[in-house]
């Protein structure tokens, strides 16, 4: 079986607009659709009222001049005003419940499409993270999420809101002269035009800044993340992480300066153009007015109706296509991200009990990383048999950890199989019942509760408290040490030393209900003899369930019932600590080199 992994960086090759807003909308339409109908009743009534006000006061300002000019009384003029004010009141009511409404639903939105990134990125295939384009794709895909609540806008705003608004007013100024509307035409189609040429240098922009930007933001991290400053300052590096900080944002910023000078340049030539267009209509009204094609009160009519029109087009594509012009390319690198391929197991029903009275088989398993030429792991076939407690050991880059990756499911084989029975394929076993245990020499450091950091292992059952209080004695957590115990400085809790971290990854593994369990280099920062005390726990602990132990140290792996030993991506022998001593000679080296050490460290 070979496993997919180029697959993950696959993605769509329809990224044009149409595409995105097909896509987008009805994510957005899911999320709250009363809503959204609610929203759009809003916003077609405000934009109706905008328009009837323009007529409105073609009828204020006629009456107006009729009444100084007494060819009518002054009760239409106050009839005529309380209708344009009432019309303004409702006018202002609708905008401002629609503005509040839209703040909702953005809202919601942003919940959701969050909820679905986090959903994907746990769905990917493990071995995409070990990919560095993968990365450049979730950095895109973050600023997608932050910014797609622009999409509203295209797909929702103008259609609601703006098109009802243009056609009542449209309509409104082809009946007092058809030409018109051709002038309004030249004024807003260069600006149109613009921001599509933008949104284009907009992607490129994307594209070309997302490893920067990530870099820049990890040197920054460098100089002032919690976890990084005691080495960084004790080492005198800040200067030069700030160095590579300040190079990386140069690249960045020549990026954005190129970007805004042909923006500036796109800008000059379609407001040119605009402003040509917008002296047309004012001369086609003035003649008009003149020649007496229209009245006064039509003349103050259109003045407002284009400048109303001219101030909705500049919010719409100045302000908010203008200001979030990047919102569209940012949204197509979120949708690329959520068409990544997944990682694809078979859901098949397996016995619960399978890890304890199954046995798992590598046959022929070879494994290499994405975008490297050279095998990691190279003809494995090993036997694990059921409730065997087997440690791994071997030199830096041997391997060892890379096979129990392969255990726990997170990659698959480049060749080969891992079987459980002969039968199952390890990954439907793990992915699907959840029976394994791991506990890292990289262990996550979570900023809460010394309850929550344990617990969180198992948060599928309900809190068992002797459980874990059992497991923190097991572990060696101090008894001075509280569950209800903030262990975060950041959150105005303490601070632990790395050994005392580690029992509580220690802890946090054996909390977690398990038939197989790895243990990978998870007692470095203990001490020798504490980790013979923790180990011999554990294997009381476990009793009859599956466990495997990769160490460096041989004192340790002593205490398994077999020992395997790698070198180079191989497993080349097995067997007890004596059969070992006696035929292996990479084993017998790594012995005494450790023999040797603890007996020059205690003749000191």
């Amino acid at each position: 079986m070979k496993a997919k992994s180029g697959g993950t960086m696959t993605k769509s090759n329809n990224t044009t607009i149409w595409y995105i807003i097909k896509a987008i909308f009805p994510k957005m339409l899911k999320s709250c659709p009363g809503m959204f109908a609610f929203s759009a009743v809003v916003s077609i009534m405000n934009s109706i009222c905008m328009g009837i006000l323009i007529y409105l006061s073609q009828r204020l300002y006629d009456t107006l001049i009729y009444t100084i000019n007494e060819l009518t009384n002054k009760r239409d003029v106050i009839i005529a005003a309380i209708f344009f004010g009432g019309f303004t009141i409702v006018n202002q009511i609708l905008n401002g419940l629609s503005v509040y409404i839209m703040n909702i639903i953005f809202n919601i939105i942003k919940r959701d499409l969050t909820y679905e990134l986090h959903t994907k990125a746990d769905r990917l295939c493990a071995i995409s993270f070990e990919n560095e384009k993968i990365y450049d794709q979730l950095q895109k895909a973050l600023r997608g999420r932050d910014e797609s609540i622009f999409l509203l806008f295209i797909c929702f705003t103008p259609i609601t809101c703006h098109l009802p608004l243009y056609l009542f007013i449209g309509s409104y100024l082809y009946t007092l002269r058809r030409s018109f509307v051709f002038a309004i035409l030249l004024i807003f189609i260069p600006i149109c035009i613009s921001y599509y040429y933008k949104i284009k240098a907009k992607t490129m922009l994307v594209d070309n800044i997302a490893t920067p930007a990530r870099t820049m933001n990890y040197y920054y991290r460098c100089i002032t993340g919690r976890e990084f400053f005691k080495e960084t300052r004790l080492l005198g590096a800040v200067s030069f992480f700030r160095n590579l900080y300040e190079h990386t944002m140069q690249l960045v910023n020549l990026n954005e300066v190129s970007f805004k000078t042909k923006n500036l340049k796109i800008d000059f030539i379609a407001k040119l153009i605009t402003l040509v267009g917008y002296g047309y209509v004012l001369y086609m009204i003035f003649s008009s007015v003149i020649s007496k094609i229209i009245t006064i009160g039509a003349f103050a009519a259109v003045l407002n109706g284009i400048g109303l029109i001219f101030d909705e087009m500049k919010e719409l594509v100045s302000d908010d296509i203008g200001a979030n012009i990047g919102s569209v390319s940012s949204v197509k690198n979120l949708l690329n991200f959520l068409e990544l391929s997944e990682e694809k197991t078979t859901r098949k029903q397996v016995n619960t009990e399978i890890l304890i009275h199954g046995m798992i088989q590598f046959r022929d398993v070879s494994f290499k990383y994405p975008n490297s030429e050279n095998f990691v792991l190279k003809d494995i076939n090993l036997v694990i048999k059921p409730g065997e407690k087997l440690a791994i050991v071997g030199t830096n880059g041997s391997g060892k950890t890379t096979l129990t990756k392969l255990l726990l499911g997170f990659f698959q084989p480049s060749i080969g199989q891992i079987l459980v029975n002969g039968q199952s394929n390890i990954q439907d076993v793990i992915r699907y019942n959840g029976l394994t245990s791991a506990i890292f020499q990289d262990f996550m450091r979570y900023k809460m509760t010394l309850r929550d950091n344990i617990s969180i292992s198992n948060i599928s059952s309900e809190l068992d408290n002797d459980l874990l209080y059992r497991v923190m004695r097991d572990a060696g957590i101090s008894k001075e040490l509280n569950p209800d115990t903030n262990i975060s400085v950041e959150f105005g809790g303490i601070d632990l030393s790395g050994g005392q971290w580690q029992r509580i990854a220690i802890a946090r593994g054996m909390y977690r209900k398990h038939n197989l369990i790895v243990l990978d280099e998870p007692t470095a920062a203990i001490d020798p003899i504490e980790e013979s005390n923790i180990y011999q726990k554990f294997v009381d602990i476990i009793e009859d369930r599956t466990a495997i132990l990769v160490t460096h140290r041989i004192g340790a792996a002593r205490l398994a019932d077999r020992i395997l030993v790698m070198d180079k991506g191989q497993c080349i022998d097995s067997g007890s600590h004596q059969q070992l001593m006696e035929r292996c000679k990479t084993y017998r080296i790594m012995y005494h080199a450790q023999a040797d050490w603890y007996y020059e460290k205690n003749l000191k």
